[in-house]
Formats: C-alpha cells, structure tokens, sequence
C-alpha cells in the first residue's frame, strides 16, 4: 500500500508540473472509479472503503498541488521578458 500512496505521489507530481486543471479533473475521475471498484472488490466495509478513497484522492490532490508550486518556483526564476 505503501509503493502505491508512493506511485500515486508521484502520479500527481508529474501532472502537476507538467498539466493545468482539466487533466487533472480526469485523472481524479479514472482514480475514484478505479479506487470504488477496489474498494468494494476487495471486501472492504463502508467506512474503509471511504477512508481509503479519500486517501487516495488526498494523496494526488495535494501533490499535483506541490507539481504547481514547483512550477511556479521554476517560472519566478526564468527569464523575464520585458517586452
């Protein structure tokens, strides 16, 4: 579970450095179908189904987020065009 809250991090990274929102809004879409089938599928009771959901959408919510911040971090110190 661990590679997976790690591959899901890293997931949102890339996205975020290299996507803007719409991108974002689909992967997030795929991942609660994806993470429901699971959830269920694998026998979980409501509550753990829930809790894991939401960690998962928790996960590469916050690091498409850091993505963005690394973005803008980037882009403050390129080149600045005054014209």
């Amino acid at each position: 579970m661990a590679y997976a809250a790690i591959g899901l991090a890293l997931l949102g990274f890339a996205v975020g450095i290299m996507f803007r929102l719409q991108v974002l809004l689909i992967i997030i879409a795929l991942l609660l179908l994806f993470s429901v089938t699971f959830a269920f599928g694998s026998g979980l009771s409501f509550s753990d189904a829930l809790m894991t959901i939401l960690a998962i959408q928790t996960v590469i919510q916050g690091s498409y987020f850091l993505g963005l911040m690394a973005r803008a971090a980037v882009a403050a110190h390129g080149p600045r065009h005054i014209l």
